[in-house]
């Protein structure tokens, strides 16, 4: 009889073996809902029940053994309650409330038959008296009736929430359906051997691992909806009735990983459990069904069409204090949100999110307010981003990008030593776009390295352009971002280009602005090493304008500075102006650096620089940026 109950020996090890995988994701764990946490337990009693059963029939009658009559009643009770629970935790799984009253009636019917059923011992058992081996009776197919029942409800179920369940999990209720049908052919061919107990380990062990590894819709901390089961569940929402009045709110806590390098990361969950808490609750005080999610690391996500529970949320989002345990001392934390009005038609849900998102950043750190609606001013500056962001691709190709260069002079002889690229925007219209309208935009995108690393090329290109053309050039500063630093392969793609037109690395310098030597510094020292190593002098643009740490500069591989042209604003009329400005050319000159002022206008202002001595000048004084093609002809100084 050992090949009897073996499949009940192999379900236990699968249901198992699931478990073991879960309790590798032990938050998840613990997020299981009740149901599935029953339905894992009924699995494994269920196999265990029927190893044993099968062994007592074999040896002691039920009408007479009392032991083998409660067992068999708790394995009937067992195999009922299997789809049950089984239904109760897809109905919960899609939101569905209250369906539970259609599945108890037959159930206690189920529960009836399966006790009753056992004294009147043939309803569920034949036994053949010939072989003395025990078969299936009527029961079974009133057993395959009500699994049957309990399919279909969860067919419908799933049939109205498709969209939330997504394609992975649907298949996987189609492959249990399958397999569930093998089971049924199976036992009517072959009664003696029950597969049951293996088809139900295989189905709740695949539920597990499809939850817990492959399509999981819950936060780990939370419990809430994931960004996946967010986006789902709103998907579901807006396809099932009308969406007027609705918001997309985005919650986020400022600054959350300094909150969590300053009070530990224990506070830090506490913070986003106590987070999570206030959102769950503005949803569940809203007038019409409302979801909510933590969608990223610190930032959550609400859809609801309640003002009261925006209200609700901007109360939730003021300033909370949390002790780091070490220190003992007090930090506050601040949460901020941004929304979006839903408008007739919207229906992607990413686009709304952005929208929010934008709301968001533009609200993040101010004193004033907390909460912040993508309309007016934030929709205005949105759709600018937008629409830089969606050209600047087609100007690179259409090489509406052009080099303009501001030459450099030495400031006692009026010699031209070098000069500085800059990039001018000049659409298919003819009109230049102010690059203050779309730097900063680039900058927050990333794509502002593409932008330098084609100047670069187009800078390049001209000066081989002009060698060969027995035209005497000059070295060209070339501007780069703190963006681009962070790129893995900067130095090699500067290499790379100048390299390629053959030109000696002395030609290219390498500008930065003073602000981008303020993070990040042991990363922009080795990059600027490098550049400097492979002979690209090294400018910082900007000196004296920021708050660095001066003391950087005994590490920092820089060969020119360019003093801020802020410092010659009226600085004939300010006595205190020349004195910061002396005091910064003193320690530019003590630091052996090389000096560039720029934004030399007057004659009384270029008189003063002489006096102070510095190397070079630049400014509309003497010339103003211009295209690069007229560069050559512009030998002398005005």
């Amino acid at each position: 009889m050992v090949f009897a109950y073996q499949f009940d020996v192999a379900g236990v090890m699968v249901i198992l073996t699931s478990l073991i995988c879960a309790w590798i994701r032990p938050r998840l764990i613990k997020n299981f809902s009740i149901y599935l946490k029953l339905l894992i337990v009924l699995a494994i009693l269920y196999n265990v029940l029927d190893i044993i059963t099968s062994v007592l029939i074999q040896i002691a009658n039920p009408r007479t053994y009392y032991v083998t009559y409660f067992l068999l009643i708790c394995y009937f009770v067992v195999l009922f309650m299997v789809p049950y629970r089984a239904t109760l935790y897809f109905y919960e799984l899609c939101g569905e409330k209250g369906k539970s009253i259609l599945l108890r009636v037959p159930l206690l019917i189920m529960l009836f038959l399966g006790t009753v059923g056992n004294i009147f011992f043939d309803f569920f058992f034949k036994l053949d008296k010939e072989t003395m081996i025990y078969s299936h009776g009527v029961g079974l197919y009133v057993t395959f009736f009500y699994y049957i029942v309990c399919a279909f409800s969860v067919g419908d179920c799933a049939l109205k929430h498709k969209r939330y369940l997504g394609g992975i999990r649907l298949r996987l209720l189609l492959a249990i359906f399958f397999i569930t049908i093998i089971d049924v052919v199976y036992q009517i061919f072959l009664p003696q051997q029950s597969l049951t107990g293996l088809v139900i380990a295989l189905s709740v062990a695949m539920a597990v691992v499809v939850f817990c590894f492959i399509d999981v819709t819950d936060d780990e901390l939370t419990g809430l909806n994931n960004r996946v089961g967010f986006i789902r569940s709103c998907d579901e929402l807006m396809h099932k009735q009308d969406m007027t009045g609705y918001s997309m709110i985005k919650i986020q806590v400022y600054h959350m990983q300094e909150l969590n390098e300053r009070t530990g990361m224990d506070n830090g969950d506490k913070v986003l459990l106590m987070l999570a808490k206030n959102v769950k609750y503005c949803a569940d005080i809203a007038k019409r069904k409302a979801i909510c999610g933590r969608i990223g690391g610190d930032t959550f996500a609400i859809l609801t069409d309640s003002e009261v529970s925006i209200n609700a949320l901007a109360k939730t989002t003021e300033s909370e204090v949390v002790q780091n345990s070490l220190t003992g001392s007090d930090y506050v934390v601040s949460f901020y949100a941004g929304g979006y009005r839903l408008t007739e038609g919207d229906t992607d849900i990413d686009s709304m999110l952005d929208h929010a998102g934008y709301a968001l950043k533009w609200v993040s750190g101010n004193f004033k307010t907390n909460v912040a609606f993508y309309e007016n001013e934030i929709r205005h500056e949105d759709e600018h981003r937008k629409t830089v962001e969606h050209k600047v691709r087609t100007a690179i190709t259409e090489k509406e990008f052009k080099v303009y260069l501001q030459p450099v002079y030495n400031s006692m002889t009026r010699e031209r030593v070098s000069a500085e690229a800059l990039v001018r925007w000049i659409d298919s219209k003819n009109q230049m776009i102010n690059p203050g309208d779309f730097i900063p935009i680039l900058e927050k995108n990333g794509f502002i390295t593409e932008l330098d690393l084609y100047i670069l090329d187009e800078v390049c290109r001209m000066l081989r352009n002009w060698q060969d053309q027995g035209i005497s050039i000059v070295p060209v500063s070339v501007n780069f971002s703190r963006v681009d630093v962070d790129h893995p392969s900067i130095v090699d793609d500067i290499v790379a280009t100048v390299d390629k037109y053959g030109l000696d690395h002395s030609f290219i310098k390498i500008e930065l602005t003073e602000s981008a030597f303020n993070d990040n510094m042991s990363r922009i020292i080795n990059v600027l090493q490098r550049l400097h190593d492979l002979g690209f002098p090294i400018m910082m643009d900007d000196f004296g304008s920021g708050y660095s740490n001066l003391n950087m500069f005994k590490d920092m591989p820089v060969d020119i500075v360019k003093i801020d042209m802020y410092f010659l604003r009226n600085i004939e009329n300010s006595e205190k102006g020349m004195i910061v400005l002396e005091s910064v050319v003193h320690m530019a000159k003590r630091l052996g650096l090389q000096i560039v002022v720029e934004g030399v206008e007057t004659q009384q202002q270029y008189d003063y620089i002489r006096k102070l001595r510095c190397e070079m000048i630049q400014g509309y004084y003497f010339a103003k940026p211009m295209p690069s093609e007229i560069f050559p002809d512009q030998v002398t100084a005005g």
